[in-house]
C-alpha cells in the first residue's frame, strides 16, 4: 500500500478528533509512527496568564469543521477539552453553555484545512513547520477565536496549527515527546486556547 493512500485513509480528521487510528488493513507491526503538534507556534502555559482581579462568567461556543463542512461528532468530542482549558486558565469565574445579553461571549472554531503527505508536507501554510524531518504526513488546521464583551467591539484572531505523523527521525522536534492521536489533538487545542487568552490579556481585553 502506498504511503500517500495509507495516510489519507487513516489520518482523517475523524481519527484525530476521536483519538483512534484506523489502519485500513495495514498491520500496525509493519508501520509505526507517533503524533506531534507543530513546533513552530509559540508555546503558552497556564503560568503565562494572570487571572483578573474581578473575574466574570463567559459564554462558550465551539464548533469543529472538516474539509466537508460541519463535524458535529468531533465538536461533541473536543468541546469539553476547550471548556476544561478555559476553566483551568482561571481567567473567568465560570464557563457557561447558555449565554445572555449581559455575558461575555467566547467563540472558537476549529477547521481542518488539509491532509497532506509526501512532497506537500514541505510547503505548509505560514506559521507552520514545512519539511519536518521524519514527517510522513500532516493534518493542518485553522482556529478562529472571537471574544466579545457586551457593549464592546469583538476581538477576532486566527491561529494556524498542525499535527504531524512522524516515523523515526525526530531531530526537528527538540525534546518534544511522542503522543497518541487523541493526546495530540488535546494538546493542540490547549495551546490555541491559551494563546488566544494570552493575546486578550496582552491587549487588555480581559
Amino acid at each position: 500500500m502506498k504511503m500517500d493512500a495509507f495516510f489519507s485513509r487513516t489520518l482523517s480528521v475523524a481519527a484525530l478528533a476521536l483519538g483512534t487510528l484506523v489502519l485500513s488493513g495495514c498491520s500496525a507491526q509493519r508501520f509505526y509512527a507517533s503524533y506531534y503538534i507543530d513546533p513552530k507556534p509559540a508555546h503558552v502555559g497556564y503560568s503565562d496568564l494572570i487571572p483578573p482581579a474581578e473575574r466574570q462568567p463567559v459564554y462558550l461556543v465551539f464548533d469543529m469543521y472538516s474539509t466537508d463542512g460541519s463535524f458535529p461528532e468531533a465538536t461533541r468530542k473536543i468541546a469539553p477539552k476547550v471548556s476544561q482549558v478555559i476553566q483551568g486558565s482561571r481567567m473567568f469565574s465560570s464557563v457557561s453553555k447558555v449565554g445572555s445579553e449581559n455575558m461575555a461571549r467566547l467563540q472558537i472554531s476549529m477547521r481542518e484545512t488539509g491532509v497532506l503527505s509526501g512532497h506537500d508536507t514541505k510547503t505548509l501554510p505560514p506559521g507552520l513547520t514545512s519539511g519536518l524531518p521524519g514527517s510522513r504526513g500532516v493534518i493542518t488546521y485553522s482556529f478562529t477565536a472571537q471574544y466579545q464583551v457586551p457593549g464592546k467591539e469583538a476581538v477576532k484572531k486566527t491561529y494556524p496549527q498542525a499535527v504531524h505523523f512522524v516515523e523515526g527521525n525526530t531531530s526537528g522536534l527538540g525534546d518534544a515527546l511522542p503522543m497518541t492521536a487523541g493526546h495530540a489533538v488535546d494538546k493542540m487545542v490547549e495551546q490555541v486556547v491559551l494563546s488566544f487568552l494570552r493575546d486578550l490579556q496582552k491587549d487588555k481585553k480581559i
